[in-house]
C-alpha cells in the first residue's frame, strides 16, 4: 500500500494513494522543491485541508509511505509548500523533499509491496535503479536471528555492477530481498552490528568470481580489503 500522511509528531495515515510520480526526481543546487504527482487519491479533500492546515499552523512533516503485508513501514518525508492542481482525484504538489534513490516505486509495486518471493528479482530492474531496491531492502526484509549465518554462498555470474555485487550479498545471508549493505561504509556495519544478521559471518564463498575482477574492477579490490580487515574468508572459485 502506498499512502500519505503526518510522519510527526504523530504518525497518522491522512490517504491511501494508487502511485505517486517524480519521488526520485533530483533536486538542485538552486531550486530544491518538486513536483510530484499523487494519482487516485482516495480522500483528496481531507489531504488538501491537513495541506493548508499545515501551511497556517506551520508544520509540514507529511510523508509518502509504504506499508508492506505486515504493517511494517517506510516513510518519504515530504514538506508541503503548495497545490499546483487537481482533477480527477489525481494531486500536483509542489514538496521540499530529500526523495528517493531512483527506482525505488518500481521496485514497490513490482515486488517489495507483494512480497519477494524467490531470488534475484532485482535482476529485472535497471542497473541504475537497483539502488532504489537496495533502500526497500533495508526496511522490508526478513533478517534471520544474529549469529545465524557464518557462511554465505554468491555467484559472480550475475553480478556486473557494484549494485549487483550488494544485492547478491544481501539476499545470500537474509534471505530474498535481503539487505547486507548498498555501498562499503553500509557493508562494514552490517558486518559489525548484529541486528543486519552478519556478526558470526566467517567466511564468503563466491562463485565464479573472475568475471568479477574485471567488471568490478577497483571494487574488487576494496570487496577483498573488507572482508580482510573484519577477518571474514573469501574463499574465490
Amino acid at each position: 500500500m502506498i499512502s500519505i500522511g503526518i510522519i510527526y509528531p504523530e504518525f497518522k495515515i491522512l490517504s491511501k494513494v494508487e502511485n505517486v510520480f517524480g519521488l526520485e526526481q533530483k533536486i538542485s543546487t538552486f531550486n530544491r522543491s518538486k513536483i510530484i504527482e499523487l494519482e487516485k487519491v482516495e480522500n483528496p479533500e481531507l489531504l488538501i485541508s491537513a495541506f493548508e492546515e499545515s501551511i497556517l499552523n506551520d508544520q509540514s512533516d507529511f510523508g509518502i509511505i509504504l506499508t508492506n503485508s505486515l504493517n511494517n513501514n517506510k516513510a518519504y518525508f515530504i514538506n508541503f509548500l503548495e497545490l499546483i492542481s487537481i482533477s480527477e482525484n489525481n494531486l500536483h504538489i509542489r514538496v521540499f523533499s530529500f526523495g528517493a534513490s531512483k527506482g525505488v516505486i518500481r521496485a514497490w509495486n513490482d515486488f517489495y509491496s507483494k512480497g519477494v518471493d524467490r531470488p534475484r528479482l532485482w535482476k529485472e530492474l535497471k542497473p541504475s535503479e537497483r539502488q532504489g531496491w537496495l533502500e526497500l531492502a533495508i526496511s522490508f526484509q526478513n533478517v534471520k536471528k544474529s549469529g545465524s549465518v557464518e557462511e554465505a554462498l554468491i555467484d559472480g555470474k550475475y553480478i556486473h555492477h557494484i549494485d549487483d555485487f550488494f544485492c547478491e550479498l544481501g539476499e545470500s545471508i537474509n534471505g530474498y530481498g535481503g539487505y547486507f549493505g548498498r555501498n562499503f561504509n553500509a557493508l562494514i556495519d552490517c558486518i559489525i552490528s548484529p541486528e543486519f544478521g552478519g556478526n558470526n559471518l566467517k567466511r564468503i564463498i563466491w562463485k565464479n568470481h573472475k568475471r568479477n575482477i574485471w567488471k568490478l574492477k577497483k571494487n574488487f579490490k576494496v570487496i577483498q580489503d573488507i572482508f580482510w580487515e573484519y577477518n571474514i574468508e573469501l574463499i574465490l572459485q
